[in-house]
């Protein structure tokens, strides 16, 4: 599952006029007001001489757009053939784009990207957590910037193993009883450990509802958001694609005796 952070300006230009001439959907997250908030969006133009590209900004559902402003940080996330596309980019205009119909549509302009990483989109599918391996999770109401409170007690955790991972999510088995009363979409923290046996992660995720496995044991579906925006996000992805692959291998073995941390993959 190799990853890749840098094209040469020829394949990044082939790339976004691929996106645009295909108009792809892509999904734009922002943070505003400490909270994250994602939305679609499709391309419209690319001009990687000039230097940027335009985004649709039109509402894909019933869902309110955030108002953007020149100079705001943006992640951007998009589909090309087999693999997925995430970078960090800055609004630079707001305005309307103009069809060869004399139709428009509003539209925001963003810097073109200074690097940009690209998954294998089967790292977003879910790999389920072998049997014999025990990653455990702890998951709080409010953001990755509030873990020195939960260290001090002054918030609420809750703590559990992971049953699943893949780049956009987990879902954790708990103790619980009954699900937590956080409503959907509510911002956690969560800090994960990941069988590489390094130090745990902490990330902003959201709330993505609650469901019984098996057994009967309560269990939250977790969606990380943000990791596309910052470099040191984006470094995290790679780990956990790295993790997604080790847990996969592992999953493929039957009869395999395997204990956390796993071993790196070798030779990819």
């Amino acid at each position: 599952m190799k990853t890749r952070s840098s094209f040469s300006r020829e394949d990044l230009a082939e790339v976004f006029d691929s996106a645009a001439a295909q108009r792809a959907l892509a999904v734009v997250t922002v943070q505003s007001a400490g909270s994250w908030q994602s939305f679609k969006a499709r391309f419209l133009e690319a001009a990687p001489k000039a230097r940027f590209f335009v985004l649709e900004h039109e509402s894909c559902d019933a869902d309110t757009l955030p108002a953007l402003a020149p100079g705001q940080y943006t992640g951007v996330s998009f589909r090309h053939r087999s693999r997925k596309v995430l970078f960090a980019t800055v609004v630079e205009a707001k305005g309307k784009f103009m069809f060869n119909d004399s139709t428009s549509v509003s539209a925001i302009r963003y810097r073109w990207p200074e690097s940009v990483l690209e998954l294998q989109r089967r790292a977003y599918q879910r790999t389920l957590i072998p049997g014999k391996v025990k990653l455990l999770a702890n998951v709080w109401p409010g953001s990755a910037a509030d873990r020195h409170q939960v260290q001090h007690g002054q918030i609420p955790v809750v703590t559990g193993t992971m049953m699943d991972l893949s780049c956009g999510g987990t879902l954790v088995r708990t103790g619980l009883g009954t699900p937590p009363s956080w409503p959907a979409d509510a911002p956690l923290g969560v800090e994960l450990q990941l069988p590489d046996g390094r130090t745990p992660v902490t990330l902003d995720a959201r709330y993505r509802g609650s469901r019984p496995d098996e057994q009967g044991r309560m269990c939250l579906a977790i969606q990380f958001i943000g990791l596309e925006v910052s470099l040191d996000g984006r470094l995290l992805l790679q780990r956990i694609s790295k993790s997604v692959q080790q847990l996969s291998r592992v999953e493929r073995l039957t009869g395999a005796t395997m204990n956390a941390p796993l071993a790196e993959p070798s030779g990819e």
